[in-house]
């Protein structure tokens, strides 16, 4: 035998024996192997004894855990992750946050040890379930049709029953409905969901409302705005006379029947005893409102402040002297008779402004525009003073008499 293939023979050899070595070493002495299991989920046991107590888990909703386990290798390669069991128990806790211990063991496998676990515990948020009433906020969207406006909204129950976790019945700030009114010129009845919202606008899940719904009413009426009329009875004294009468305001929004609107074109006061505005000038006065018309605004208040003066005559004895002549044609010239014609001009106004008021002050004047040579009936004119009327000019006109140089 050559020595090349003695050498293969021994090599062939010691493979069939380390081959025999190695099954023997795996069937014989089977040596120890440990293995990690991850994201095991974790079983929540004895729920039903929270919600005897009104309790419930906000969180964790669920929960994983890793699993190391030591055994025979024979044993392992046979294991798999369904043979372990993971769990917390529920049962004797109460409100808060609190750390629960988990549990962890081995099913049917007696042969094989838990050698490590993460997590030890898991940190659970227990919530007491409570119930608590909320008033519902009736809210409109749109706009409606030009000329119309909408009342209060009504509704048969005002208020809704929440139930739920503590901390998500106690994060909702507003219950609301929204009533969306585009275009509508009627009364309004409508069915609508109830929202549940918290103190930055967004919905509020998880929390149960009793009801879900709301019907609600909303009167739709015509509006307009009308000028106001101010009513007075009796009389003043005869030497007390009404300078200037202001409203404030002088026209008013009005909601009501459309009907009812349609009939009327202002609105008036209720009649003010006048003398009682002598001493009083600026008074609060309420508006006579027709049936099913309303304030649109009913905090509105109209005032009237009147100017009330004590008020006393003047008369003036003048000859033409004393008036100022305007636009006499330049080759005409008045009667010298004429001058010493006289006219009594009688004035009113208030005492302050009367008492001192002087003949110059009249401003009298006659206007001989396109007059021609002849006698002429011309009306005198007083020039306009504030606080002051003529009352009388007697005669009412002067005749005069034009002649060519």
């Amino acid at each position: 035998m050559s020595k090349e293939k003695n050498d293969l023979t021994i090599k062939i050899f010691a493979l069939i024996i380390a081959i025999i070595l190695w099954s023997y070493v795996m069937s014989e002495v089977n040596p120890d192997k440990t293995v990690e299991y991850k994201n095991i989920n974790i079983t929540f046991s004895n729920i039903d004894a929270l919600e005897r107590q009104g309790l419930v888990v906000m969180e964790p909703k669920e929960a994983n855990i890793s699993v190391k386990v030591t055994g025979k290798t024979n044993d392992i390669n046979k294991f798999t992750s369904q043979g372990i069991n993971a769990r917390v128990d529920l049962s004797g806790y109460s409100e808060g946050e609190i750390k629960v211990p988990v549990h962890v063991s081995l099913d049917q496998f007696t042969n094989i040890k838990i050698t490590n676990y993460e997590p030890k515990e898991i940190l659970f948020k227990f919530d007491k379930l409570i119930t608590k009433e909320k008033n519902v906020t009736i809210k409109t969207t749109g706009k409606l049709e030009q000329g119309y406006v909408s009342g209060s909204p009504e509704v048969k129950s005002q208020s809704i029953l929440l139930k739920g976790p503590r901390s998500w019945v106690n994060s909702v700030s507003e219950a609301v409905a929204i009533v969306d009114l585009s275009g509508r010129k009627e009364t309004t009845n409508v069915t609508v969901p109830i929202k549940l919202i918290d103190d930055k606008g967004n919905d509020v899940r998880g929390v149960e409302k009793e009801p879900n719904v709301i019907d609600v009413s909303i009167p739709i009426f015509r509006s307009v705005k009308l000028p106001i009329e101010l009513q007075t009875e009796n009389q003043l004294p005869e030497n007390y006379e009404i300078t200037n009468i202001t409203i404030n305001p002088s026209s008013i929004n009005l909601k009501g029947d459309k009907k009812a609107l349609g009939t009327i074109t202002s609105i008036k006061t209720v009649p003010i005893d006048i003398n009682s505005l002598i001493e009083n000038k600026n008074v609060e006065v309420e508006l006579e409102l027709p049936q099913n018309v309303e304030l649109l605004n009913p905090d509105q208040k109209v005032t009237v402040t009147l100017n009330i003066e004590e008020v006393s005559t003047k008369t003036f004895d003048l000859s033409l002297k004393n008036v100022n002549i305007k636009n006499l044609d330049s080759t005409l010239v008045i009667d010298e008779n004429d001058y010493d014609k006289t006219v009594q001009v009688t004035v009113k106004g208030a005492v302050d402004v009367i008492k001192d008021l002087t003949e110059e002050d009249l401003g009298l004047e006659i206007d001989l525009a396109e007059l021609k040579e002849g006698i002429h009936m011309v009306n005198i004119n007083m020039k306009e003073i504030e606080g002051v009327k003529i009352q009388q000019v007697t005669p009412p006109y002067i005749e005069i008499t034009l002649k060519k140089h």
